[in-house]
């Protein structure tokens, strides 16, 4: 270690440590877009979600990681008269002058291709192609160097030295990046920001290590500048990428409230439809009539009783997609359950805890999930069950809760689970579109929980 520091110096030795450990934070972050850009092709969301210049970055990051190896293989090569330094510093340099004009073209590729085609520049384009042009005879300047020393030499003691053309690579690298600055100036209402941020940290920092590179020649600038370069634009990535994620995501959600918004609306006018069809009014007065005639028939007179309430409520939900209040919602609750006790010959048991019904509710919301848990829950013992309807607030929330004690996820039908699935998706649509609220199913070992979820406003009947 101590022959190492005497031969390169202090400063080249600091600069092989900062090297070491920029490229393993360059592996951390290459790695880690690589895993993310994978994961994301498995979310079913994030699938759809496309992040910008993730490509271009991961590529760009690889190059900076080749960029410091180069740099660190000529630091340690340097001064040292070995048969296996010789060789490594010599190629070793070439590959590090290769991937910095690789970087220059990149970038300049980027504004060719993220700027002038996007906005239909030709002008720029063709501009654009034309400094890439101007890399050409730098290029062919590295190809002939080991033969003329024209970029760098080395001496007889394997020390490295700026050849007599090396300012011609240098400037054309400092006007490359000039012009993709101006270009920003000009052009920046035509960039969208993470862009913007990406061109002005990748071509100001490095602009500053060429200028500094141009007067130091004791330490590259140009290794250390393109490290924090990556830093800066790693954090701007995942910023962004974050940003994009929430933005689809609330994209994402409006398309589907106005969807299920224009399912509530079409299940609307079929209810209209069908409502002109059956003539609701007609069977109600049939109702009314057979509902005298059973006046002496206690039992018969109030199942119909019951039945008219039931009938008369559904009649009145499918032509209203206003809210309800619960009292009313609990009222065609009430007298579903009483048709239902009386067919189940007291198998069915009914507990109630309602400790707040001061609030509205879209129709026909609570009674589905009370059917679901007769029909799907109870009905699938011999003996019957229990069925609990609770209502509590709870944190500025109204939580109801529907709560069986069957095994109805085991032992119902297909056909009972597609019917099932259809009416608490309805429910749940409906929920969310009318009063943003949610329905939560939560499958036990015995039974099932149907938990609905809305915010506290308070009582609105009056609106």
């Amino acid at each position: 270690m101590s022959e190492l520091i005497q031969r390169i110096g202090i400063p080249l030795f600091i600069q092989i440590i900062i090297e070491s450990w920029n490229g393993v934070f360059l592996l951390i972050m290459i790695f880690s877009m690589i895993l993310g850009k994978r994961l994301n092709r498995s979310n079913r969301f994030m699938n759809k979600v496309k992040i910008p210049l993730t490509n271009e970055i991961i590529i760009f990051y690889i190059a900076i990681f080749l960029y410091n190896i180069f740099d660190i293989f000529i630091c340690l090569a340097n001064g040292n008269t070995s048969t296996y330094s010789f060789y490594m510093e010599r190629v070793a340099t070439i590959g590090y002058f290769a991937v910095g004009a690789f970087q220059t073209l990149f970038f300049l590729q980027l504004i060719k291709k993220q700027i002038a085609e996007k906005n239909g520049l030709d002008k720029l384009k063709k501009i654009t192609f034309a400094f890439q042009l101007l890399h050409i005879p730098c290029l062919v300047l590295l190809a002939v160097t080991p033969f003329t020393n024209a970029l760098y030499y080395f001496d007889e003691h394997n020390v490295y030295h700026r050849g007599q053309f090396y300012d011609v690579w240098n400037y054309t690298t400092i006007i490359s990046f000039i012009f993709i600055i101006v270009v920003y100036i000009v052009r920046r209402k035509k960039i969208d920001c993470f862009l913007s941020q990406v061109i002005i940290i990748a071509s100001v920092i490095p602009l500053i290590a060429f200028i500094l590179n141009s007067i130091y020649s004791s330490v590259s600038f140009n290794n250390i500048s393109v490290s924090i370069t990556a830093l800066f634009i790693f954090l701007l990535f995942e910023k962004h990428k974050t940003a994009v994620s929430v933005q689809n995501a609330l994209e994402l959600e409006k398309v589907q409230t106005q969807l299920a918004k224009s399912r509530l609306a079409l299940e609307h006018s079929k209810n209209q439809t069908l409502m002109a069809q059956i003539q609701p009014h007609f069977i109600n007065n049939s109702l009314m009539a057979l509902h005298c005639q059973c006046y002496d028939y206690p039992e018969i007179y109030e199942s119909i009783t019951n039945f008219s309430r039931y009938l008369r409520s559904h009649f009145e939900a499918l032509g209203d997609i206003r809210l309800i209040t619960f009292e009313q919602e609990m009222e065609n609750i009430e007298a579903y359950l009483a048709l239902e006790k009386r067919n189940f010959e007291g198998r069915l048991t009914v507990e109630y805890d309602i400790n707040c019904d001061d609030f509205m509710i879209p129709a026909l919301s609570v009674q589905p999930l009370v059917e679901n848990a007769v029909r799907h829950g109870v009905a699938t013992y011999k003996e019957g069950g229990t069925v609990q309807i609770n209502a509590h607030r709870a944190d500025g929330k109204i939580i109801i809760e529907i709560i069986d004690n069957g095994l109805g996820k085991s032992n119902i039908t297909d056909h009972q689970k597609t019917r099932k699935g259809i009416g608490i998706e309805n429910v749940r649509a409906r929920l969310k579109s009318m009063s943003r609220g949610k329905l939560d199913i939560i499958s036990r070992e015995h039974g099932t929980t149907a938990r609905i979820t809305i915010d506290d406003i308070g009582d609105k009947r009056g609106i």
